[in-house]
């Protein structure tokens, strides 16, 4: 069969939040934003993105990126975890999902055969994986989004590649530190020649309890990676990284990262540096005031509608159970919803691995009257 005889034979369906969000109104409200849409910028990334062309921002940096920034990931790093890193160790890399997508690339490469995801999961956890022919292996968690230890420990090989999600899209569970000590102590034991790949994109967005940890702190065959568009409010300038205690590994990826990017935007990459280095703190504290104004907002929503939720502590979602309600209808519900005018965008849980729940954001300014359109939707639908 030829290519364009493959080509007129295949389907390339849309992911089920395209679907969702290119169904929307025009008159619609948006509770189903991945990023904080209409949040204040901080101005010290604005003037460093500003400042940069006064420093080369019209050339290439580095394939592993802008010095002085991996510099500051490498600091920020240590004061994580303790450990000692140089920018030999990180790679900067366009978004995190390039940062997971040139980690599995890597560890595929150097002879990974199986990748173990969180059952609740983002759609690219399982997709890149298998684009590179490893099996994709579910992990169960608990009803209130804890990982089932146990099931993990029986289905653990010794070189497998785990990936981690704390704080959590779509669920906004964040792992606590005994948690994390008791995954830790499992892999010790288990994962021996494997990698877990922990995702830390919202881990500055924690807004209830105990602050957060990356996984690197507990366990050193960890690959972190970040980046600033949760935190910055600057999903679009796209800058993320990876930083690995193995500095050898590090020099797999940025090989193989820069057959792929040659090397990220130089202008963002300046901007990145004031996030990085905490300069922009406060305006952090005050999303993490906001996302838990409108976390309460939802869970007195969900109260009163007699609907399942465990309130989240981090990220910028709360994750109900609304199999109750829509039955197995969930994402006809969503797309039927978005649709309508005056309607409101959530996302179905199917996108996740989880078809019996919604995704709701708390980073939206009209969230109240979307919860009222959404609380209609509900109890009209039939």
């Amino acid at each position: 069969m030829s290519i364009d005889e493959r080509l007129a034979n295949t389907n390339f369906p849309l992911p089920a939040i395209r679907q969702v969000n290119m169904a929307k109104h025009a008159t619609g409200i948006s509770l189903g934003l991945g990023e904080l849409k209409g949040f204040e910028v901080d101005n010290k990334i604005k003037q460093a993105m500003t400042e940069s062309w006064d420093d080369g921002a019209a050339c290439y940096t580095q394939n592993a990126g802008l010095p002085q920034l991996r510099k500051e990931v490498a600091d920020r790093q240590h004061h994580e975890d303790g450990c000692s890193y140089t920018v030999d160790n990180v790679i900067i890399t366009i978004g995190v999902q390039n940062a997971v997508y040139s980690s599995i690339k890597t560890l595929a490469k150097l002879g990974a055969k199986r990748v173990l995801i969180p059952s609740i999961h983002f759609g690219i956890y399982k997709k890149i994986p298998a684009e590179f022919g490893l099996e994709v292996i579910t992990y169960p968690l608990y009803d209130d989004f804890s990982i089932d230890l146990q099931s993990l420990e029986s289905m653990l090989q010794k070189d497998d590649v785990m990936i981690l999600n704390s704080p959590s899209n779509p669920t906004g569970r964040v792992y606590s530190d005994e948690e994390l000590q008791a995954l830790a102590d499992l892999l010790k034991s288990k994962l021996t020649e494997g990698y877990v790949i922990s995702d830390e994109i919202y881990g500055q967005l924690v807004y209830d309890g105990e602050d957060f940890h990356s996984f690197s702190k507990y366990f050193s065959r960890t690959i972190v990676v970040d980046g600033i568009s949760k935190s910055g409010a600057v999903a679009g300038l796209r800058v993320g990284w990876v930083i690995t205690q193995n500095e050898k590994l590090a020099k797999a990826i940025i090989s193989n990262n820069a057959t792929v990017i040659s090397t990220p935007p130089t202008p963002n990459q300046w901007a990145a540096i004031p996030i990085v280095k905490g300069d922009t703190k406060e305006t952090i504290k005050h999303y993490n005031k906001t996302l838990l104004e409108n976390r309460n907002k939802v869970v007195s929503f969900l109260e009163k509608m007699n609907i399942t939720y465990n309130a989240p502590r981090g990220s910028f979602y709360i994750f109900p159970k609304v199999s109750g309600i829509l039955g197995d209808k969930v994402k006809e519900f969503c797309i039927q919803t978005a649709g309508e005018e005056n309607g409101v965008v959530v996302i179905p849980g199917e996108a996740f691995g989880a078809p019996e729940y919604l995704r709701i954001s708390l980073a939206s300014f009209e969230l109240e009257e979307g919860l009222i359109r959404l609380e209609k939707a509900l109890k009209e639908w039939k």
